[in-house]
């Protein structure tokens, strides 16, 4: 302690007798110089006087100095001991001229300092304005706290240069950033929805109550989203397996194909049931929402609940079942049968191989005997929804290409990247905004690569050409894999009768299977037909067309086949909408230091050319935080006063907004009465599909976890039954330690933002100045 001491300069040792202008500037002082001895500070008590309570005495100490008996016996545990009854304080008081005078000193203490150390204890762990601002967006865009706070730590240069723990990121995020409570979450959802709708009309959102006024269904749809229901809602995807949020509330997501092949999203809502009503509910708000025009065709899984919603509010929608969900039950109905193996592949067969739908049929009365399974209910149940699901059955209607509820699965795999099963509903569509986002932004680099590029033909045929001027260089990729297939066929002519003619096809699908395609062609009317059906599924022409229309010497497709839905030609409102996006409400200081650095960065980056240019703006940034701090020591506002402003700023910026009204069910009701929903127990969803892997590997290794807890408790439990008696010293009991940490917005020179170095540390000492508590 005593060679610490003579380190120090004179006038920074405490000393009787010392004055200063305000309780915080003497507060201050006692802190710098614990910093620099290796400890940390506590206001032990203030004494107040007067109608006002002004204060008139405060003791500063050590927080090490008080003496606490835990109430905890150290037979059943021992916690980390931090008090030492430790004697270092200072005692200030009020004098007559108003000025702050130290009349009591004490710098012994009972427990060793080291500066070095005491870097890393709660009341020395400082955060930044800067690192704030990094957290927050970090956690924005789905950054991890872990790699959010390696960023922290590459910034500063090291660990060693870092006085913040990886818990403080995370303290942060759940005080500050998600401090929103389950009672506050459907008002807070609510509330941004009301934003949304403000920033553009066209946002649209719906909700249904319970009885008790709870959540009990959501829809919304961005302006994008309806725009683009225009050009790609002819066919779409919904698909409600997915339920990461806190509530286990089923995710149910509208998804279609863009002009680039590209998933895009039409709508989503959550529900609380997965019952016909539900689904109603949310069929008739999405219709609603897209102005009364249902899709062509919709693909889902086999709920009973979506096929009612369907019928319902679609009756003439097709409704096509997901062949992955059902043919994926393929090994859990069958895997203990005795020819399984051949059982599956036969299976597969039939289904994906068949030429006619009454070639279906009789495969499948073959399969039923050849295997014994003529009584079972699983394949009986699925043959009757044959129409439903079976691709001999649908193909002949335009899908997009799209036979399963994929694509709104892959979006779902999305959302595991940002959020979990802890996830509030606010989080839970913030993200969507990013989903939003990035679809938007993928859409956007794709049409930029068309405007740049082209894809050079694979061939001379003058009918590749035309698609290539027409379509988007994603779909022309799939035209020209056609083209590249033609060298497997080989053409025959089987029958000419007048302009019309019929050829038999012959491809090697692979290396030991042929097969042998029927294809119709009308000379006069240059109409085409063909049992492979590519176009009618997926808007493309086969690659046995394209032999036929070549060997006919046909120069130009009519344009029936060249689909406006492919096209990169084609201009489409939406492209000009942006997708929905809430900027983070800052208080006026954080918008005054945003606006600080992006103005700032550009500066930095003119002068950073030469080393000159760099020392001019070095010169002016210390120029401005001498008159900075200048203009703070003689404002006329004190300190408190400033305190009370920053504090009003803060909460100013959405006060009022529970008072927010909206239309539900035919009626105002005030945001405020709204509940968030409550949990709920769902059906027939995988278990291995409900959560993220990070969600399965956190849930094993707490199992784990619970494992060797239980089992070091009985050997323990065991052990302690043989002690007779334990003697202990009484003096060493545990001490709570205030586990809050400092956001530091100082300009000490040993601040974070100073050991930093560099313009960011700079402009946040400028911008920044910080008032200790002192209650």
């Amino acid at each position: 302690m005593e060679s610490v001491l003579e380190e120090q300069n004179i006038e920074d040792v405490p000393k009787v007798g010392m004055c200063f202008g305000t309780i915080e500037d003497a507060n201050q002082f006692y802190q710098n110089y614990a910093k620099r001895v290796g400890f940390v500070t506590k206001i032990r008590f203030t004494r107040r006087v007067g109608k006002n309570k002004v204060p008139k005495n405060q003791m500063i100490t050590c927080n090490r100095e008080e003496k606490r008996k835990s109430r905890v016996s150290p037979i059943e545990k021992t916690n980390p001991r931090t008090n030492y009854n430790c004697p270092a304080r200072i005692s200030i008081r009020l004098n007559k001229e108003g000025l702050w005078i130290i009349s009591k000193v004490c710098l012994d203490h009972s427990h060793p300092c080291d500066p070095e150390m005491a870097k890393l204890l709660t009341r020395n762990r400082e955060m930044t304005m800067h690192m704030c601002r990094v957290i927050e967006r970090n956690d924005e865009a789905g950054v991890r706290p872990s790699k959010t706070y390696q960023v922290l730590v590459g910034e500063a240069g090291g660990f060693s240069k870092i006085n913040l723990m990886e818990k403080d990121v995370r303290n942060y995020l759940s005080r500050k950033v998600r401090n929103v409570t389950e009672e506050m979450d459907a008002r807070e959802m609510l509330k941004y929805f009301t934003r949304m709708k403000e920033m553009n009309s066209d946002f649209y959102f719906d909700i249904e109550l319970d009885q008790n006024k709870r959540l009990k269904t959501i829809f919304w749809a961005d302006a994008r989203s309806r725009a683009a229901y225009e050009y790609f809602g002819d066919i779409v995807s919904f698909d409600t397996t997915y339920k990461t949020n806190r509530y286990d509330m089923p995710f149910g997501s509208f998804v279609g194909v863009n002009h680039h092949g590209n998933s895009v999203l039409l709508g989503c809502g959550l529900l609380t049931k997965e019952n016909s009503g539900s689904f109603t509910w949310l069929f008739n708000a999405w219709l609603t929402c897209m102005h009364g025009k249902a899709p062509k065709g919709i693909i889902t899984d086999q709920c009973l609940g979506i096929r009612a919603g369907i019928e319902n509010v679609m009756p003439k929608t097709r409704h096509r079942l997901c062949i992955w969900h059902i043919t994926k039950k393929i090994p859990e109905k069958f895997k203990r049968h005795k020819r399984y193996e051949e059982l599956q592949s036969d299976l597969n067969n039939i289904v994906w191989e068949s030429i006619s739908e009454d070639d279906f049929q009789n495969q499948w009365e073959d399969f039923l005997i050849e295997y014994g399974l003529e009584d079972n209910k699983w394949l009986s149940d699925i043959y009757e929804e044959r129409h439903r699901w079976v691709p001999i059955f649908l193909d002949n209607f335009f899908w997009a290409g799209m036979r399963s509820t994929q694509r709104s699965e892959s979006m779902h795999s999305y959302f595991d990247k940002f959020i979990n099963n802890k996830s509030l509903l606010i989080q839970f569509v913030k993200q969507y905004d990013n989903c939003l986002g990035w679809k938007e932004q993928q859409e956007r680099e794709a049409d930029v690569e068309d405007y740049k590029s082209i894809i050079p033909c694979a061939t001379n045929s003058l009918i590749e050409k035309q698609f290539q001027g027409a379509y988007t260089n994603a779909k022309f990729k799939e035209v020209q894999k056609q083209f590249r297939k033609k060298a497997n066929c080989i053409l025959h002519l089987m029958k000419a009768v007048s302009t019309s003619k019929v050829y038999s096809i012959l491809e090697d699908v692979s290396t030991s299977k042929e097969r042998v395609y029927e294809v119709n062609y009308n000379a006069e009317m240059k109409d085409i037909t063909y049992m492979c059906q590519m176009f009618e599924l997926r808007g493309i022409l086969c690659r046995h067309s394209l032999v036929v229309l070549g060997h006919e010497r046909v120069r130009e497709i009519p344009r029936r086949y060249i689909l406006d839905r492919w096209s990169k030609l084609v201009k489409r409102r939406h492209s000009d909408i942006k997708s929905s996006h809430d900027p983070s409400l800052l208080n006026p200081k954080t918008e005054r230091f945003d606006d600080l650095c992006s103005h700032s960065n550009s500066v930095a980056q003119f002068a950073s050319q030469t080393k000159e240019t760099s020392d001019i703006l070095h010169r002016y940034l210390d120029m401005a935080m001498a008159e900075c701090q200048k203009h703070v020591a003689n404002s006329s506002s004190n300190a408190n006063e400033l305190d009370n402003l920053l504090t009003s700023e803060d909460g100013g910026k959405d006060g009022g907004k529970d008072a927010l009204s909206i239309f539900v069910g035919g009626c105002i009701i005030s945001i405020q009465y709204i509940k968030s929903p409550p949990y709920v127990f769902t059906k027939g969803r995988p278990t291995n599909r409900l959560g993220s892997e990070k969600d399965k590997m956190i849930k094993k290794k707490t199992e784990a976890k619970k494992r060797k807890s239980e089992i070091t408790e009985k050997e323990d439990n065991q052990h302690i039954g043989d002690i007779q008696s334990l003697p202990f010293n009484e003096q060493v009991h545990p001490i709570l330690q205030d586990a809050n940490y400092n956001v530091n917005e100082g300009f000490e020179s040993d601040s974070m933002g100073a050991s930093m170095g560099g313009f960011m540390s700079s402009l946040n000492s400028i911008h920044s100045y910080q008032f200790s508590n002192v209650d």
